[in-house]
C-alpha cells in the first residue's frame, strides 16, 4: 500500500461542529467520502480510506463503538480501544476528518435507536441467526451516521459482506443519494482476514486461524471444479474447522451472493458466497469469499 503524506487531522466531537466543517467543504465543491468504524484501526480500514481518498475530495472517518449492535455485553466491554493510536493511523493515511462522538451525541433520545427499515430474510440468516439484534443495532447507527455526515460515497469492507448487503438495501429503502462501495477484504500474510478482534489473538492462535481462509479457498475450488455436491463441501469444511482447527463453528454455508439464501447446487454459473463464522477461543471471527 502506497504511503500518504502526513495530514493535519480535523477532529470533531459534536454533530454541529462536524456539519459546519463539511458544509464549508461542500460549498467549495468537494465530494465527501465516509468510512464508519468502531476504531482499533488496521490495514483493512486503511484500504477503505485509500479508496475514499482516490474517489472523493474529502474523507471522513468515524470512530464509534456502538453498544446497540453487541448482543453480548462482554464482547462490547472487551472490544479493543486505542483512540490515540487510531488518530496517528488516520493522519498517516491522509484522512481529512475524524468524527469522534460519544453515545449521548449519537443517541440523545431512544427513538434514534429505532428505524423503520426491515432487512427481511437478509437479516435473519447467518449473522442474524447467531447474533439476535445485531443488525437492528448496526442499521440504526449506520443510518444515523449517514444522516449526520451526508456523504456522496460510503465505503465498507467485504469481510462484513452481510452487513454490506443490508446497508446497501437500507440506502435504497430510504432513497438516500449515497453510493455504498464494497472494498476487497484485506488479509494478513497467512490469509487471515484483518479484523480489530485479531488483536486479541495470540501469535499461535493467529497462525492457527489461517485455517479459516484455507477452508474457504478449498470450498471455492471445489465449487468451481464441480466434483463435489454442496452438502459434501459444507460437511467437509465443518469437519476440518472443528476437528483440525479445534474451533467452534457457528456456520459454514454456500449461499446466493445477493440474497444469502442457502443453495444446494449452482444454477447457470450464478454468483455465490461462501461464508463462515468461527470461534477461536472466545474470539469470534467471520470471513467469506465470493465465487
Amino acid at each position: 500500500m502506497r504511503a500518504f503524506s502526513r495530514f493535519i487531522l480535523e477532529t470533531y466531537l459534536s454533530i454541529s461542529d462536524l456539519n459546519e466543517y463539511l458544509d464549508s467543504k461542500r460549498g467549495s465543491g468537494a465530494s465527501i467520502g465516509f468510512v464508519p468504524t468502531m476504531g482499533a484501526l488496521h490495514d483493512g480500514h486503511m484500504s477503505l480510506l485509500k479508496e475514499s481518498k482516490e474517489k472523493c475530495g474529502i474523507t471522513v472517518c468515524s470512530i464509534f463503538v456502538n453498544p446497540t449492535q453487541f448482543n453480548d455485553p462482554k464482547d462490547y466491554q472487551l472490544y479493543p480501544k486505542n483512540t490515540e493510536k487510531d488518530k496517528k493511523i488516520l493522519e498517516e493515511t491522509g484522512c481529512d476528518c475524524l468524527f469522534l462522538p460519544n453515545v449521548e451525541e449519537i443517541y440523545p433520545y431512544d427513538e434514534f435507536k429505532q428505524i423503520t427499515f426491515d432487512p427481511g430474510s437478509l437479516g435473519d440468516v447467518l449473522e442474524g441467526a447467531h447474533r439476535p439484534g445485531h443488525f437492528a443495532g448496526m442499521a440504526s447507527v449506520v443510518k444515523r451516521l449517514l444522516d449526520i455526515v451526508r456523504p456522496d460515497n460510503a465505503f465498507f469492507g467485504q469481510k462484513d459482506y452481510q452487513q454490506f448487503l443490508i446497508v446497501h438495501k437500507m440506502v435504497e429503502f430510504y432513497k438516500l443519494p449515497i453510493e455504498i462501495v464494497k472494498c476487497p477484504t484485506v488479509r494478513e500474510n497467512n490469509g487471515l482476514a484483518m479484523s480489530s478482534r485479531n488483536q486479541r489473538l495470540s501469535a499461535e492462535e493467529r497462525e492457527k486461524a489461517s485455517l479459516i481462509y484455507k477452508t474457504l479457498t478449498w470450498a471455492e475450488h471445489e465449487i468451481n471444479a464441480g466434483r463435489l455436491n454442496f452438502e459434501t463441501i459444507i460437511k467437509q469444511a465443518m469437519f476440518d474447522l472443528t476437528e483440525k482447527g479445534e474451533f467452534k463453528v457457528d456456520y459454514f454455508d454456500i449461499c446466493g451472493s445477493n440474497t444469502l439464501e442457502h443453495v444446494d447446487f449452482r444454477k447457470d454459473n450464478e454468483k455465490l458466497a461462501v461464508l463462515t463464522a468461527v470461534w477461536v477461543r472466545d474470539i469470534r471471527l467471520i470471513d467469506n469469499l465470493l465465487v
